[in-house]
């Protein structure tokens, strides 16, 4: 039975899920932002396997490029979301309206609407996860120390960032993260 993979287009949640007949007509929640919606409305493809594409008009990934590096996801604790990275720049913060921020993760009122970036590089070793203090008006917590205005922090896996009262760990992608009951 093959993998169905979405991203939810209200809270950019990866969801997954085994095949069904005719899943596109079927309904789908995100556990997360319970955005209801036939399962054709979310996106498909390589957004949904954690590279780039979907909506933005950006182009998708060479062909083997997800299996060579994983670009990583965040795993926000309270919810238990999982939110995958792409390639270039991922700005992190609260959800709110008017934000702007690629991965709004919660509603947490001591986090920024834009509280943190952090860019995913190719290097010659592999990828590279690089903190970027962006001057929000709330401090970001690296593994129970404050970072400092204007920091460039390179992360690895396991990395644990506190926004406001929220706790976000960086990690490996996990296909298996979150199931959709159809």
């Amino acid at each position: 039975m093959n993998k169905i993979f979405l991203v939810c287009p209200n809270c950019r949640t990866r969801l997954s899920f085994n095949e069904v007949p005719g899943y596109q007509d079927k309904i789908v929640e995100c556990p997360i932002c319970h955005f209801k919606a036939a399962a054709n409305v979310y996106q498909g493809g390589a957004a949904a396997q954690g590279g780039q594409g979907g909506n933005k008009g950006v182009t998708e990934l060479p062909p083997g490029f997800q299996q060579k590096f994983d670009m990583g996801q965040i795993r926000v604790t309270t919810t238990n979301q999982y939110c995958p990275l792409k390639m270039g720049t991922n700005v992190i913060g609260r959800i709110a309206q008017s934000g702007k921020a690629d991965i709004q993760i919660t509603q947490d009122p001591y986090m920024s609407r834009q509280h943190l970036q952090i860019d995913v590089i190719k290097t010659a070793h592999g990828i590279e996860h690089r903190l970027v203090e962006i001057n929000s008006k709330n401090i970001i917590v690296l593994n129970d120390k404050p970072i400092q205005r204007n920091d460039i922090l390179v992360l690895k896996f396991g990395d644990k960032l506190t926004l406001g009262k929220t706790d976000i760990y960086l990690e490996e992608t996990d296909e298996e993260a979150t199931q959709v009951i159809l």
